[in-house]
């Protein structure tokens, strides 16, 4: 007697799609339900197939899946949101693809997170019209936060002390920003403006859709982008592949 086939339904952002063989694609999915996951979309990539839409990368789409011995497979789904918008400039491309490897670079499979899938769905709708490189700098700041990996912004990470008006410096190995006696006897920090401090902070708090009322200088926007490269990379122990066609980008 043949077992019954179970089926079960996820709400997700695709986060990558390789085409395997001639017509199949094996999706890397951020879902709400069971965070990261990996499936075969079997005939994706028929002109035919009614999957074509929602298996395409950044799309948020709701999916019936198969469970398998292997991987588990798109039994339906159904697209949601496509965002267009960022398929049509360059710059907005490069930024969405910045995202989903940070998604799929920090977070390990089936290990749910509504907060890490409201981040990464938040930030895809308000890159369309919004700031792209600040929003790339609060995703950044937040899924560190979410993760665990937040750095101390508030007192000397060291010592506790407070911190003075002015500049301060950052220590990615220490985990956060130091005072000037405790930045003195720890090499390789970054000096940065207290300002720039106090909008990783602001960025913390803000929800995506408002980061459009914020005026953000040059050097502001260069010493964040500084710092949470640091402190990414400290964590990582690795860069980001898609970190070299954003800086590519900069130059165009």
């Amino acid at each position: 007697m043949w077992a019954r086939v179970k089926l079960y339904k996820v709400r997700a952002v695709v986060l990558k799609s390789i085409n395997i063989q001639e017509a199949d694609q094996l999706l890397t999915l951020f879902s709400r339900e069971k965070g990261k996951i990996r499936v075969m979309a079997y005939g994706a990539c028929k002109p035919t197939s009614r999957k074509r839409g929602a298996v395409q990368p950044f799309s948020h789409s709701r999916f019936l899946l198969r469970r398998s011995n292997g991987l588990d497979a798109v039994s339906q789904c159904e697209l949601l949101e496509m965002f267009p918008e960022l398929r049509y400039r360059l710059d907005k491309l490069g930024y969405a693809v910045y995202l989903a490897e940070m998604v799929d670079g920090m977070t390990v499979e089936e290990e749910p997170s509504e907060a890490v899938f409201g981040l990464l769905l938040g930030t895809l709708r308000a890159l369309g019209s919004g700031d792209g490189e600040l929003l790339v700098r609060a995703f950044e700041i937040k899924l560190l936060s979410i993760l665990g990996y937040r750095p101390c912004l508030e007192r000397c990470i060291l010592c506790q002390g407070p911190i003075s008006a002015g500049e301060v410096v950052f220590h990615a190995g220490a985990g956060g920003v130091l005072c000037a006696s405790c930045a003195g006897r720890n090499e390789g920090g970054l000096l940065c403006r207290r300002g720039t401090v106090e909008l990783l902070r602001l960025l913390l708090r803000w929800d995506p859709g408002k980061l459009n009322q914020l005026q953000v200088g040059e050097i502001a926007r260069k010493e964040l982008k500084e710092v949470l490269r640091r402190h990414l990379e400290y964590h990582l122990d690795r860069r980001m592949k898609s970190t070299r066609f954003l800086e590519l980008l900069e130059h165009v």
